[in-house]
């Protein structure tokens, strides 16, 4: 009795003496892991137990960069790439290498996650065998300190929406090789033009893209003069001809189209043949694009140039820098590259947004010859004596082709005639056939008639029209 007493007693006055977490063991708060100071050093510390876990052998693994994400919340952060970046940079560091395309050429898919609690971001990676149903969740604890991250990494923002869109097109293209890109302008889907959104959003595919080990991005090409005509495969498309000038074995093309409260943006990857070999598709809220989507100049000049309804498919017209949109600088020389699918005629008219128009090709006294498949070829041509500069007055005009495998008729451009295809600023919609077929009766026609002019003539004469728009902008140095 005396011996239980003196235990009870010892195990009393160590209550007493000793702090409660001797007693009860260590508190939650002091059994918390450390903190990592930057995310470099926490992804250094994942590789270290990847690698000591798998006795240091390189492996090859496949990271889903699209899937980062807190817990089901599918929104494009930008934390969610830079925790994918410094995961890749550490792993390689340690001797492993990434599958981009296939995951079944993988040893393992890496699957991410992360969860914010009181101001702490707690990081998750699980290890998945692609040869069987296991899995294994790393041991340790990767926390890091919210503060310790650029503060809105954890906002959904057009750059992450930018980048997820660059990453789709990235995993889409399952072929091996670094592949070279031309990047075509972004454009308004349906009008094809250019606008401050689309500049921008261009800007940063490129960058997404360059910074992936997949693409060769090859940058717009300075303004080139007069060149020869260019042969091409047979078997390469129209859209092709801007990247086999680039010397590019891809092109991507982009296009937006505005809703009610969202912005729908596609991207396609595509090979000389016009096959897609990857694509993508972000839906971006409005009110995350902090840049105009219009342009009142090219809005107009879609208007008089009709491009939403042209008859296309055997005939493109393009810049020498590519994409049916492109920027000219004072004192560059501008040039056009046409193609065709069969023996065309082509006749060429710029037009600017006043509906100004004049005649680029054929010029006066020129023999019309039809062009051939097959072939790029430059207008002005290397035979021409004549060139395009870019000086002021600067602004944007419309360049459009109208082809037909048979000789047209050329009308005479005058502002002194009243338009009638346009009424109070917009194009009529109504009793267009009788329209086209008065004003194909016209010689003189005002210039914003052009196109229901050719379309009536052509009409008139029981061949098909074909056409294509290019969009130039010349800006100041």
């Amino acid at each position: 009795m005396n011996r239980l007493r003196i235990f009870l007693f010892l195990i009393l006055a160590l209550s007493i003496t000793l702090p409660a977490h001797a007693w009860f063991g260590t508190s939650n708060s002091d059994s918390q892991p450390a903190l990592y100071n930057t995310l470099a050093e926490m992804a250094d510390a994942m590789a270290k137990e990847i690698k000591e876990g798998h006795a240091g052998m390189g492996l090859r693994l496949y990271l889903d960069r699209e899937d980062i994400r807190e817990g089901r919340n599918e929104c494009a952060v930008p934390f969610a790439g830079m925790l994918a970046n410094e995961l890749e940079r550490a792993l390689c560091k340690a001797g492993y290498s990434f599958e981009a395309h296939n995951i079944d050429q993988a040893d393992y898919a890496l699957t991410a996650s992360y969860q914010r609690n009181n101001g702490i971001v707690t990081v998750y990676l699980k290890l998945n065998s692609t040869k069987n149903d296991s899995y294994r969740n790393l041991k340790g604890t990767y926390r890091i300190a919210q503060d310790k991250l650029p503060p809105d990494c954890f906002t959904e923002n057009l750059d992450a929406k930018l980048g997820r869109l660059a990453q789709k097109v990235a995993r889409g293209w399952n072929h091996a090789g670094k592949l070279t890109v031309a990047v075509n302008p972004v454009v308004e889907a349906r009008k094809k033009y250019s606008s401050p959104f689309s500049e921008y959003a261009t800007r940063k595919l490129k960058v997404s893209l360059s910074d992936t080990p997949y693409f060769r991005i090859i940058e717009n090409k300075p303004a080139m003069a007069k060149a020869a005509p260019r042969s091409i495969a047979k078997d390469a498309t129209l859209d092709g001809a801007d990247a086999v000038l680039a010397g590019a074995d891809a092109v991507l093309e982009g296009a937006y189209l505005q809703g009610t409260d969202t912005v729908n943006m596609s991207v396609s990857l595509k090979d000389m043949k016009g096959s897609i070999l990857a694509n993508g598709e972000e839906n971006i809220p409005a009110g995350m694009i902090p840049y105009s989507l219009d342009n009142d100049a090219a809005e107009t000049l879609a208007q008089i140039a009709d491009t939403e309804h042209e008859q296309s498919g055997a005939v493109r017209i393009s810049t020498v820098k590519g994409g049916s949109y492109q920027v000219f600088r004072e004192g560059e020389t501008v040039s056009f590259t046409v193609q065709v699918s069969k023996p065309l005629y082509v006749y060429i008219y710029d037009i600017n947004p006043n509906g100004e128009v004049s005649l680029l090709y054929p010029k006066q006294g020129e023999p019309e010859q039809p062009r051939q498949p097959g072939t790029i070829y430059t207008i002005p041509e290397m035979s021409d004596s004549w060139e395009i500069k870019v000086e002021p007055p600067f602004g944007k005009d419309a360049v459009k082709v109208f082809a037909s495998d048979r000789r047209l008729p050329f009308p005479v451009i005058s502002n002194k005639v009243a338009s009638r295809s346009f009424a109070n600023g917009a194009r009529s919609l109504t009793h267009q056939d009788k329209l086209r077929n008065d004003l194909s009766g016209q010689q003189q026609i005002n210039g914003r008639d052009l196109v229901d002019w050719y379309k009536g003539s052509s009409a008139k004469l029981g061949v098909r029209l074909h056409e294509s728009t290019v969009y130039v902008e010349t800006r100041q140095n």
